[in-house]
């Protein structure tokens, strides 16, 4: 007897026997047990869930000659015929192949053919999303009003590409991802049946990999049951391609030390084993995804029991800010690396980047975020307790620290509301720092020159560059639109410290450098002058919550 593929052979043979679906089940036997048959259904979900498995035997089920109950008997000629692909009344479709408009009307015309005495003619259309907008056009009318005791069962993928006009017409059931117990449980199955011995650490990383589809699973199962003896997990690496967990942990291992050498040694390592670059990747983004679930949740990470401990530990040493800087970098790198010639190259790279951006690449601002937060919290908790508000003018030479005090005792200290003092920006820059924007403006010429004096390179990135505001001694440097190139090498930390250094040394004051675009600026500028209004607010509205005598306005 040929062989027969185990997805071809375990396939279900009626309701009882699906794995994972039972909402849908559930719903097509009652409908059989009413005998309230729709004239078309449709069922959608991920590929490998059993859609074409229900279309036959849900046809098996209204032609069956001894129905036993409502599963088919499966051993009838009707039951017989439809699971050899040869019954009369049941016709498969693949609208891949036939999506034009000629076939739906040669299709129209077959349903005018009515099916044997009691019996139904079924017609499932799979990948009907595949049909062109003219053949679902002329499929509608049929759907609309079909003949009697014929029924369509369409199955697709993407069901988004299905128009609304066949939405409406039929009854949709979507059919879900087979959560992995189940599908270890049923390839446990098949192992005891055919009496050969698959690791439990094994079955449960194809079911993983299998990404919720019996079918997938099985079938890399049929691949792994032709090496010979035990089939343990490295066995099952092996015939997908994969690098494993256990390397995707040291590669991590790597990365948290910052060694350049080491993590592109790795990469070779696994490339010379055969391993796609693109594929190496692939995995190490699944394995920091559970990183970053177990950060955000606690909750034990998916990976092979001998790796719990281990990715727990990694976990706790890298943090959520560096894992979500490294997945954003893994991301945006994926997209371009499908179309990189040299997929090699394009690997080390990102590897290199994933150490340098954490390494020496310049600090995001949510630390900056987090602790004014923090200080708004604090604020805000002195009000709700009735505590009289001092707010304190910032210095330049402290920026972003904000000082809020109360007296000890209010009832005790004279009341008087001392001169209060806007705190605007340029004010404070040409009142204590003696530097305006006019000022730096004017001797801009000078700086870029004494920046070429240390490095040539780096001046020819800042020329294309003009300073066009100051705010706390933070100066705007703003590019034109197209040279972002320029503003991403004035961002880097040797040549920004460069820049920032002579800019203290002409002017005498740490000015801190804001690189943008100008879409950018465009954007980011009235932000600013509304937070700076909103800071003029603040006395206000204190003074209307509490009274003008509460109120102590200071200039540190």
């Amino acid at each position: 007897m040929a062989y027969l593929a185990l997805y071809r052979e375990w396939r279900p043979k009626n309701f009882s026997e699906m794995v994972g679906q039972e909402h849908v089940t559930k719903t097509l036997t009652n409908a059989l047990k009413q005998e309230k048959i729709a004239h078309a259904y449709l069922f959608s979900g991920p590929r490998g869930t059993g859609k074409t498995t229900a279309a036959k035997v849900l046809a098996k089920a209204l032609n069956c000659e001894n129905p036993g109950g409502v599963e088919p008997c499966n051993q009838c000629s009707s039951c017989l015929s439809i699971d050899q692909g040869n019954a009369m009344e049941v016709l498969e479709i693949d609208a891949a192949s036939n999506r034009g408009i000629d076939e739906i009307r040669e299709l129209r015309e077959n349903v005018r053919l009515s099916a044997g005495e009691g019996k139904y003619k079924v017609y499932i259309i799979d990948e009907v999303h595949m049909l062109t907008t003219e053949a679902f056009n002329a499929l509608l009318k049929t759907l609309e009003e079909p003949p009697k005791r014929v029924v369509f069962i369409l199955a697709t993928t993407e069901v988004q590409k299905i128009p609304l006009t066949i939405l409406s017409r039929v009854q949709r059931f979507e059919f879900h991802r087979i959560p992995l117990e189940q599908i270890e449980t049923r390839l446990q199955e098949v192992c005891q049946s055919i009496d050969r011995t698959v690791l439990p650490e094994a079955l449960k990383i194809i079911a993983q990999k299998s990404e919720g589809g019996l079918r997938d699973a099985l079938s890399i199962l049929d691949q792994c049951l032709l090496l010979d003896g035990d089939i343990g997990v490295e066995h099952v690496y092996q015939v997908l391609g994969m690098v494993g967990e256990e390397y995707s942990a040291q590669l991590l291992d790597i990365l948290l030390t910052r060694d350049y050498a080491q993590a592109l040694g790795l990469l070779t390592e696994g490339i010379n084993q055969g391993r796609d670059p693109r594929q190496i990747l692939k995995e190490f983004m699944e394995y920091l995804r559970q990183v970053l679930l177990y950060v955000s949740t606690h909750r034990v990470p998916f990976v092979a029991p001998q790796l719990k401990e281990k990715i727990v530990e990694q976990s706790e040493q890298a943090g959520m800010r560096l894992v979500l800087q490294w997945i954003s970098i893994l991301l945006h790198g994926e997209s371009q690396l499908k179309y990189a010639s040299n997929a090699r190259l394009a690997t080390e790279m990102l590897l290199v980047q994933m150490i340098y951006d954490t390494q020496e690449g310049t600090p995001s601002g949510s630390e900056e975020l987090g602790r004014r937060l923090t200080l708004l919290e604090q604020e805000v908790r002195k009000l709700a307790s009735g505590q009289p508000l001092q707010v304190t003018q910032v210095n330049p030479q402290q920026q972003g620290q904000i000082s809020t005090k109360s007296p000890r005792n209010p009832s005790e200290e004279k009341r008087k509301v001392e001169p209060k003092v806007i705190a605007k920006a340029q004010s404070v820059e040409r009142g204590q720092s003696g530097v305006s924007l006019e000022l730096i403006q004017n001797k801009w010429p000078e700086v870029l020159d004494h920046v070429r004096k240390y490095k040539k390179s780096t001046h020819a990135f800042l020329m294309e560059g003009k300073p066009l505001d100051l705010k706390e001694l933070k100066l705007f440097i703003i590019f034109k639109e197209g040279l972002s190139f320029h503003r991403d090498k004035v961002d880097q930390t040797e040549n920004r410290e460069t820049i920032e250094k002579v800019l203290q040394e002409f002017f005498g004051v740490p000015l801190h450098l804001q690189n943008m675009m100008e879409s950018e600026w465009e954007k980011f500028k009235p932000e600013i002058d509304q937070e700076e209004e909103e800071s003029n607010l603040v006395v206000k509205k204190a003074e209307d919550i509490f009274g003008a005598d509460l109120v102590i306005v200071k200039q540190d």
